[in-house]
């Protein structure tokens, strides 16, 4: 059976663009197309980040496509027989099966990382690609910057090295992540940084979005800046 809801780890909530603490539970709404459950993530903002392979963020319209495994080609005609065909793998995810949540979060040097989380729920496993779509939101709920798309920055991300998002396996009833970054250093002379009050989050390959706007607000003196979808649950490829 489906779940309404998914109650990822503590959140983690960044106030005046000075402190990153966590706190528990989390809520949101699904928005857009597709069914998903509401859950609960936070996003983060710019550092130095390696090359991006990807396009810029769209927010709420849906992170990258996702990757499905092709079949082998069967025997020919004229007689041919014995002729084999592969497997097929895991299709890519669909917004019907991904609940969106938020981890943990640290700092260091005026950068501040919060863990997305992405939940399969359902019993078939699916895959997927590239970086999810992230926008801050204001107090009125409304979209005010997109997220830069980078594989990694300061506080983590790919693999070192990488030259491209990865293709994650989410196993049923498993959990994948991603990180995003923020900053509270004031950038060209500004004595104060915007606020997001929350974050719309939108899984890769898909246009079903979740807000997270009840605990999660970040800094945002730099901007947003998400890097891709990888294996476990802290964001981070070392």
């Amino acid at each position: 059976m489906r779940r309404n809801s998914v109650l990822g780890p503590a959140g983690v909530t960044v106030a005046a663009c000075l402190a990153l603490s966590a706190c528990s539970g989390s809520s949101g709404s699904p928005i857009a197309t597709g069914t998903a459950p509401a859950a609960t993530p936070s996003v983060g903002v710019g550092s130095s980040a390696a090359p991006s392979d990807s396009a810029p963020a769209d927010g709420g319209s849906g992170g990258s496509t996702g990757a499905t495994s092709a079949t082998g080609a069967t025997g020919g005609s004229g007689g041919a027989t014995g002729a084999t065909t592969a497997a097929a793998g895991p299709a890519a995810c669909t917004g019907s099966q991904i609940t969106v949540g938020h981890g943990g979060g640290e700092g260091a040097a005026g950068h501040l990382a919060v863990v997305l989380t992405f939940t399969n729920w359902t019993d078939h496993p699916c895959t997927l690609h590239g970086y999810p779509g992230v926008a801050g939101l204001d107090s009125a709920d409304r979209q005010v910057v997109q997220a830069r798309r980078t594989l990694r920055g300061m506080m983590g991300g790919a693999a070192p090295g990488a030259t491209h998002a990865p293709t994650v396996l989410v196993p049923a009833h498993g959990v994948v992540s991603a990180r995003v970054e923020a900053s509270d250093v004031p950038q060209g002379g500004a004595t104060a940084c915007p606020t997001y009050a929350g974050l719309l989050v939108t899984p890769p390959g898909t246009r079903t979005s979740t807000r997270l706007v009840a605990d999660v607000q970040l800094p945002g003196c730099a901007g947003l800046e998400v890097h891709p979808v990888v294996a476990g649950t802290t964001g981070n490829q070392d």
